[in-house]
């Protein structure tokens, strides 16, 4: 009998998947685990782009004040 796929919307099928993808990094050959890291990399860059972009909105728009305010 075949492996069965878990169902990924439970609690359970998230975790074997997460572990799945940790085992698959862990034994994953060198250009394997760059290329994840790169791809980690690129996602981070956009999170803070996004984050000075709508920094940079809220402070053309209500000035330094709403800046500080948004920033606590």
């Amino acid at each position: 009998m075949a492996n069965r796929q878990y169902n990924p919307n439970t609690k359970y099928g998230r975790k074997k998947s997460r572990d799945q993808a940790k085992y698959n990094y862990d034994n994953g050959t060198p250009e394997y685990r760059k290329e994840i890291d790169t791809i980690g990399n690129y996602v981070w860059l956009v999170f803070i782009g996004i984050f000075i972009l709508i920094g940079g909105c809220i402070y053309t728009i209500g000035g330094a004040d709403a800046l500080k305010s948004w920033l606590k």
